[in-house]
């Protein structure tokens, strides 16, 4: 970054207003900067004192920027690695229910489309003092939660065949933090993590936490294609293969159960974990064996409620192998110390009285009904989908590039996330975008979004930025 003695100045030399302005001007400095592969990803930024002394301001300004830079997704805090760069890879953060800053339709978040969350929550937090478990909300708990709360950990992740053991499941605050205490528990200092070309943008910003390679394994309608990873697992020291089974993220591929068991055969024969990020298996009507159910001295199974409820609810629920749940629970006290009580409490109350369902029928209803929108706006042909799914992935026909299509869909008002967004190496892949159906706030405004993106297909690619 280039060094700037004198910060009442902004980027183009008129007084800089305020300390806002400085930071956010050190933030995009630094982004860009980002974004040109000064800072790839995996390195890390300057210490911010070092920073603050290069370009004359103060610590805190610096703090403030690199907070901002979090929030745009852009970087992870490690107090033991400094501030870390993801590349992108995971989204920005913005507030709740406002729209995009240029005021476009967001269609970019895996939000629940129904108000019956809050409905439900205005009842229950009336009625909670009542419960017998009400007082321990204000003690500690142990780092896998109370025996009560993995108790109807092992219900919520139930499916037929599939009777996860109590014992074994550590509670966690949200499934990103399941995969952080998985993967916590398997990385060492070499190895690599399969996983599909296209994957879930969560596992891409732990690299560089854990320092770790994602390998890309091509996929089809039935899954990661075993025969690359039986490949891979032949010449790579392979540490885990991470799948999500049901509604791939973000392709909406769901595993035949045929593939599944020839992952679990070839975990066997390496001795690979497998982590299976089962989020979307409670949507799912007709589920197959999950693979946990297949190979349970090997796989990994996270399940949340987060995705299917509400993010507000941000509870999630792992079962590992039985010599493993120790290191996953200490994971667990040492970065969050235990789960919340009271979203604990409320899961639990909710899984064994029915609530979750209920909630869980109210979202489905509603993504059918949009799903049924996107197939009448949207050309069926380029359409991945399913019933049950909160999203849907749009194909790209000749001769758009997804990251173009993104551009031009969000200059005509309608933001998406590209395939270059899941993209775990600089591989081919497929050029499509995630179109996340449940984000939008009404059915009207989804069918103004859709309407947007299809007038968009029938254009062609156009240059949005640039100067002569």
């Amino acid at each position: 970054m280039a060094s700037n003695k004198d910060p009442a100045r902004s980027a183009n030399g008129a007084p800089a207003t305020a300390k806002r302005s400085t930071y956010i001007e050190v933030s995009s400095s630094i982004e860009s900067e980002i974004r040109s592969g000064v800072y790839p990803p995996g390195s890390r930024l300057p210490p911010q004192r070092q920073l603050a002394s290069e370009l004359g301001i103060n610590v805190s300004t610096v703090s403030r920027a690199y907070k901002e830079l979090q929030l745009r997704g852009l970087v992870i805090g490690s107090k033991r690695r400094g501030s870390l760069v993801t590349g992108g890879a995971m989204p920005s953060v913005e507030q709740a229910q406002q729209p995009a800053s240029n005021g476009a339709i967001d269609l970019t978040v895996n939000r629940p489309a129904t108000g019956e969350f809050l409905a439900c929550l205005a009842r229950t937090l009336a009625e909670l003092p009542r419960d017998p478990r009400y007082p321990q909300l204000q003690e500690y708990q142990p780092p896998q939660g109370p025996s009560w709360a993995r108790a109807a950990g092992a219900r919520w992740m139930a499916a037929p065949g599939f009777s996860p053991a109590t014992e074994h499941v550590v509670v966690t605050s949200g499934a990103q933090h399941g995969l952080y205490a998985v993967l916590n528990s398997l990385i060492g200092t070499d190895g690599v993590i399969l996983a599909d070309q296209l994957t879930y943008y969560g596992l891409k910003a732990l690299a560089p936490v854990f320092q770790f390679e994602i390998v890309g394994i091509p996929s089809d309608r039935d899954g990661l294609l075993t025969d690359e990873v039986e490949r891979v697992c032949r010449r790579m020291p392979v540490k885990a293969i991470f799948t999500v089974p049901n509604l791939q993220n973000p392709t909406v591929t769901t595993m035949s159960l045929e593939r599944r068991m020839a992952l679990v055969d070839i975990a066997r024969r390496h001795g690979v974990a497998i982590i299976e990020d089962d989020v979307y298996g409670p949507l799912v009507s007709q589920r197959l064996p999950t693979i946990a159910s297949l190979c349970p001295e090997l796989t990994f199974h996270i399940a949340a409620t987060s995705k299917v409820l509400a993010p507000g609810l941000r509870l999630g629920y792992l079962l590992s192998p039985p010599d493993n749940s120790a290191l996953c629970a200490e994971a667990v006290r040492t970065t969050a110390w235990m789960p919340a009580p009271m979203s604990m409490l409320i899961a639990s109350i909710w899984i064994e009285d029915g609530t979750a369902q209920h909630i869980m029928d109210a979202q489905l209803a509603e993504i059918r009904a949009r799903q049924d929108l996107a197939r009448e706006l949207l050309p069926q042909e380029l359409l991945q989908a399913d019933p049950a799914c909160m999203f849907v992935w749009l194909k790209l026909p000749l001769p758009w590039r997804a990251d173009d299509f993104a551009a031009n869909a969000k200059a005509r008002g309608v933001v998406v996330m590209p395939s270059s967004a899941f993209a775990v190496d600089r591989s081919e892949i497929e050029h499509g975008v995630r179109i996340n159906l449940a984000c939008a706030s009404s059915r009207e405004q989804l069918v103004s979004g859709l309407r947007l993106l299809a007038s968009t297909l029938k254009d062609r690619p156009r240059a949005l930025y640039g100067r002569i």
